[in-house]
């Protein structure tokens, strides 16, 4: 067999296993990077011994542990409390205090929440911040395990290195299963599932955060996205992207930005 034939059979291999996938899973492979997604693929099927995208895929048909490193791998659930503790004391210090200039009650959406670690520090900063008032965070992500892990608001240490100790100890109790949130922090709190390639988006939001989740996508699924989060947000409303997510064509969507890795949305139309 020739390799023009050979690479023309790994493609028909790969396109079937992306179909297959989306008709499973609601993922589309073809938003994100295509070298970066193989190779991570490609690291999994050696781990199990599957010689084809379609073996692949039976064999995650048959082993819901192999199907879950799958949706593990593609949607990168790694996180803990204020990851990048300066972008969030940005927050506190300078975007918040502006949203409560104008309202006293936020609705904020954390996009691909993972299992809970970015909307938990939001809870943190909003109490602190305004303790009385009647906040919403909307806490979505594709992946049911970790929807269900974010709703028990338990943390291993790992994932706390970056709360301080009066935060652990007013925001946390120590338990044998780990930090577990207080009520507190998980009144203003809804979790839903919600795959933001595919479903409709809420509007109205005062602060959306959605940060390193888009980094493997392409560019022009990135945009796509942008823009949607552009017309969730009220005017001026502000999108908090992550540390290597600059948006290069925030002008054009109709983002300003004078903070980094924060865009608002202005009030002229």
């Amino acid at each position: 067999m020739s390799a023009g034939s050979i690479d023309q059979l790994a493609e028909l291999d790969f396109a079937s296993f992306k179909r297959k996938v989306k008709a499973a899973y609601s993922l589309d492979l073809d938003a994100y990077k295509r070298p970066q997604m193989e190779r991570r693929l490609r690291a999994n099927m050696e781990r199990c011994g599957a010689a084809t995208f379609q073996q692949y895929y039976a064999f995650m048909q048959a082993d819901p542990k192999l199907r879950d490193e799958f949706l593990d791998r593609v949607t990168i659930n790694v996180s803990e409390l204020f990851r990048n503790p300066e972008q969030f004391e940005t927050l506190r210090t300078r975007v918040l205090p502006e949203l409560f200039g104008e309202k006293k009650d936020l609705s904020v959406w954390s996009a691909g929440c993972s299992y809970g670690a970015e909307p938990y520090t939001l809870s943190v900063l909003l109490d602190e911040a305004a303790p009385t008032a009647r906040h919403t965070i909307l806490a979505t992500d594709i992946d049911d395990k970790m929807l269900a892990r974010a709703q028990k608001g338990i943390f291993q240490e790992s994932e706390m290195r970056g709360v301080s100790k009066a935060r652990l100890t007013k925001y946390f109790d120590i338990t044998p299963e780990g930090y577990v949130a207080k009520d507190v922090l998980k009144r203003p709190m809804r979790f839903r599932k919600h795959n933001m390639l595919e479903d409709r988006f809420q509007t109205g939001f005062d602060l959306i955060l959605c940060r390193n989740v888009v980094i493997y996508f392409t560019d022009e699924t990135k945009s796509a996205l942008y823009q949607r989060f552009y017309d969730s947000l009220r005017p001026g409303g502000f999108l908090f992207v992550g540390g290597t997510e600059r948006i290069a064509d925030y002008k054009e969507i109709g983002f300003e930005s004078t903070i980094s890795f924060f865009y608002r949305k202005p009030y002229r139309n």
